[in-house]
């Protein structure tokens, strides 16, 4: 059986390696947070030609049956 000198610097070490190891990951958030911070929007790529045709929607040179037939159009390719 161990003596109590023996337990407390197991449980000391246990400790130490808990604390250590909580650091560990607490670093480990804060620079994936702060990266996250910096790194810009990821957002999907533009259609120009989808874009054209909303503007052409929207200015009212076509209307929406128009519209849904030249969007299927360009879907389609």
């Amino acid at each position: 059986m161990p003596d109590a000198e023996a337990l407390v610097r197991l449980l000391t070490g246990i400790g130490v390696f808990l604390v250590i190891g909580l650091l560990f990951y607490a670093l480990i958030v804060l620079i994936a947070r702060t990266l996250h911070r910096f790194m810009p929007a990821i957002s999907p790529p533009r259609d120009p030609a989808m874009d054209a045709l909303r503007t052409r929607l929207a200015t009212g040179e076509i209307d929406e049956v128009e519209f849904e037939r030249l969007r299927s159009i360009l879907q389609s390719r």
